[in-house]
């Protein structure tokens, strides 16, 4: 039965404690599975729930875009209006189009990429003009709809368009013309001032859960600024599915790919071997993702306020599990006496210096340091589940990962067989 193998996979990952935030897995108009894992507020001890608020980060894109197609339809702007008719002085105005800005084919610099904006620029507030003038004389990385390239820079600008088209701020355009004519009563627009009820806090870790590094909110809008929750989001997936917000053409025209598996503020690919319409979303502390199989009637929710759970790596395990694929489970985190603590400690290497391990003591625990998203390092408890005389047997706490230091005849480290948080297997070598 489905609802039982989705649940032995979920309990195995769970009580190992490597499932943090809401996950709603729903088949055939029917909800399989709804429900909230870890806290929601560690500090207050609030556990996460079916109902718990998330922020999504840039699943806020396919709101923007719908907001921009709603509009076309009403004939307030053409997707294919170049963007000079709205920013009269932007340079290269006359090339881009709304249409290049939803497919992410404008060729502008996308600002979260900028050298200092994450140590330094996303912690300060802005309004939408004064982050657009920090991009807007940048070079263009291609010529206006001859590429790809990912920019929260283009769905700023489509911010500003839907707000000087309709007359109203994004926050109050998307509750009034998407999110409340759809019933979406706990989705909104977060703009970091105001109190937003049952909003779960974000999350990094290092040793043991730590705060999220500050994001002023102030400006994301329209490119990564919405809260939502599973069950808001399952509504979305079924209007999305009967257009009924915009007529069967333009939400054609809204899910066709331009440029590799991009379409406009979704992507298209294949996953498992079946179409999907998808997107992930991270912003401070918080990382989701969001896989529709249309036509299997399967659609697969993970909202999580820990940014080191590797939430879309997760989400399409349990695509696999739904699928009847086979998938492999955590062995349960129960610890053996390991008392070889100082042989193993040091640095370790893969061959082409690519990933790289650190082993330490800290008051009698093992830890691995390695470094994750966007580089950034991060630290975990080493937990010894089996220990022989040819091979000790790892995992880490907070995520999914395993170690097998495996030794030679004289005990001596021959290697690391790491297998990291996406499943992928490395042979590390001692360096240091």
């Amino acid at each position: 039965m489905l609802q039982e193998r989705i649940r032995k996979w979920m309990d195995s990952y769970n009580k190992n404690r490597y499932l943090n935030g809401s996950i709603l897995v729903a088949c055939k108009g029917h909800i399989i599975i709804n429900e909230g894992f870890g806290m929601a507020n560690r500090e207050l001890s609030v556990p996460n729930t079916s109902v718990t608020k998330f922020r999504i980060g840039s699943l806020t894109k396919a709101f923007t875009s719908m907001g921009i197609y709603q509009l076309h339809e009403k004939h307030k702007l053409n997707i294919n209006d170049t963007i000079d008719k709205y920013f009269p002085e932007y340079p290269n105005g006359d090339r881009i189009s709304i249409f290049h800005c939803l497919t992410n084919a404008t060729g502008i610099p996308n600002y979260t990429s900028f050298p200092d904006f994450w140590s330094h620029t996303m912690r300060l507030p802005s309004t939408l003009n004064q982050l657009i003038d920090s991009f807007k004389s940048c070079e263009l990385d291609f010529e206006p709809g001859s590429g790809f390239g990912y920019s929260n820079s283009g769905y700023a600008l489509l911010t500003a368009i839907i707000e000087s088209v309709s007359g109203m701020s994004y926050s109050d355009y998307i509750r009034d013309q998407i999110c409340l004519p759809s019933g979406m009563l706990h989705t909104g627009c977060d703009d970091g001032g105001k109190l937003v009820s049952n909003l779960a806090s974000g999350y990094s870790f290092y040793e043991e859960p730590v705060q999220a590094a500050y994001q002023d909110m102030s400006y994301p809008l329209g490119a990564y600024g919405l809260y939502s929750t599973t069950e808001d989001l399952l509504i979305w997936d079924h209007v999305l599915q009967q257009s009924q917000l915009i007529n069967k053409d333009l939400t054609k025209i809204m899910f066709t790919p331009q440029h590799g598996s991009y379409a406009s503020g979704w992507m298209v690919s294949e996953i498992n071997g079946r179409t999907c319409t998808h997107h992930f979303g991270d912003v401070g502390g918080y990382y989701s993702d969001f896989l529709r199989f249309v036509d299997d009637e399967v659609t697969i929710i993970f909202l999580s306020n820990m940014n080191i759970t590797p939430v879309t790596h997760l989400s399409r395990e349990i695509a696999k599990v739904v699928f009847g694929e086979n998938v492999s489970l955590p062995l349960p985190s129960e610890p053996v006496q390991f008392t070889n603590e100082e042989t193993i400690l040091g640095e370790y290497a893969d061959e082409d210096k690519s990933t790289l391990l650190d082993i330490s003591l800290k008051n009698n625990e093992l830890y691995v340091t390695v470094p994750k998203m966007y580089g950034v390092l991060y630290k975990f408890k080493l937990v010894p589940v089996s220990h022989d005389s040819t091979q000790t047997f790892f995992l880490t706490e907070m995520v999914h990962e395993q170690l097998v230091f495996r030794y030679s005849e004289t005990g001596e480290i021959k290697c690391i067989e790491y297998t990291d948080y996406l499943n992928e297997n490395h042979i590390m070598y001692r360096v240091a």
